[in-house]
């Protein structure tokens, strides 16, 4: 599972070592951008002033090139994305948008010049960068007769982008686009003898769905072909959905925590976060169950925000909502996956508390089951203790 790190790019490991997984997030720290790459990118060509940089994946025909233009020399996204269509002789279309309070441009389109002797096509996008570092201009092709076959790698890539701290909590550039925000609807949970008032948008679910459904065409690519990456794409899958859904429930997490918090506090005056914690574990396992999809051509698990509304679930679900939301309260969080067991776990550091663990980047998070009612965090199967049979999935 080796990846290319050349020059400013800092390849970070995430704290899953103790359960065999690892992701890879490449970063610029001159100009301030990462990319979650789908597992098998790897730097191609890379200019010295890093201004330019070539990344093409080994498993599929699939490129990425990133472009960062210096401020000044154009007036605004549109037209940096506009001159690199030129300078590529493409035929593009354009969708202005703005994104990170940042203006952009996406654009369609088909060049021959970046791929020789061959007709490239794909997507791409120009945003402007914070702190004025520049535009950001990144396209993510194909040749163009695979464009249909590969069109939800090419997205992923750019839909993984973030350019600034907020960025790495919401969704990407493609789904905030092709999902804008639409119409607050009123939402009431019942949790812990309480009534939580709050609200998503309407597109909330239906732009999650689409989030996983492109993401699980994906991940599938890595297990049709039984990759040795497919663990790590497994994880990717969950922590692109979990990105996602973080800010879509920013206020949800919020409202709960209003509702909450004085009950957590009588609960345990010393620690309420976990008081609180435990209260969201118990509201979960009261979910009816039901698995989302039994086909292996569809992705099993509920979108978060129908989860959360009360729409039949199972422990990757609900799991994934409990880190999502623990994440927003300020708990430390992940989820545990594992295909041996067919079963997912949340996990949450809460200091002080006994019970079954996992080691995450040296430090001890209990698991909670969230299928199985009345559970306290620590309890876990007698026949699911092997630990390196768990993989950890750390959200942003």
């Amino acid at each position: 599972m080796n990846r290319v790190a050349k020059l400013f790019f800092v390849i970070f490991l995430s704290a899953a070592v103790y359960t065999q997984a690892f992701a890879f997030l490449a970063s610029s720290e001159k100009y301030n951008y990462s990319i979650d790459f789908p597992e098998g990118f790897e730097i191609a060509e890379m200019e010295e002033d890093e201004s330019s940089i070539l990344f093409a994946c080994k498993y599929l025909e699939a490129k990425t090139l990133i472009r960062v233009w210096e401020k000044d020399k154009f007036k605004n996204s549109d037209e940096a994305m506009k001159h690199t269509m030129t300078r590529l002789e493409a035929d593009a279309s354009y969708q202005g948008t703005t994104w990170r309070k940042q203006e952009a441009s996406i654009a369609m389109f088909s060049s021959p010049l970046l791929l020789a002797g061959e007709m490239a096509s794909g997507w791409g996008f120009t945003v402007a960068l914070p702190l004025q570092k520049g535009y950001l201009t990144i396209l993510s092709y194909t040749k163009k007769e695979l464009s249909d076959d590969l069109m939800q790698v090419l997205v992923s890539v750019l839909d993984s982008v973030m350019i600034d701290d907020g960025s790495f909590k919401e969704p990407g550039i493609i789904t905030s686009t092709y999902f804008p925000r639409e119409k607050e609807k009123s939402v009431s949970l019942k949790i812990g003898g309480k009534t939580v008032r709050t609200k998503i948008d309407e597109i909330d679910a239906e732009a999650n769905q689409f989030v996983i459904d492109r993401e699980f065409s994906v991940f599938k690519f890595y297990v049709d072909n039984n990759l040795p990456e497919v663990y790590d794409a497994w994880v990717r899958f969950y922590r692109i959905i979990g990105k996602d859904a973080t800010l879509r429930l920013k206020k949800v997490s919020f409202d709960i925590y209003s509702a909450l918090r004085s009950d957590s506090n009588k609960k345990d005056s010393s620690n309420p976060n976990a008081a609180l914690a435990q209260t969201l574990l118990n509201w979960v396992q009261e979910f009816s169950y039901e698995r989302a999809s039994t086909s292996p051509d569809k992705a099993d698990i509920t979108d978060i925000l129908s989860t959360l509304t009360g729409k039949s679930s199972d422990c990757d679900a609900r799991s994934l909502l409990l880190a999502v939301l623990y994440k927003n309260l300020g708990i430390e969080s992940c989820m545990f996956i594992s295909s041996e067991y067919s079963h997912a776990m949340v996990g949450a550091f809460l200091e002080g508390k006994q019970g079954q663990t996992i080691s995450v980047d040296g430090r001890d998070f209990l698991v909670g089951e969230t299928t199985a009612k009345g559970l306290t965090f620590g309890l876990m199967d007698s026949t699911m203790q092997d630990r390196k049979k768990w993989i950890t999935v750390e959200i942003y």
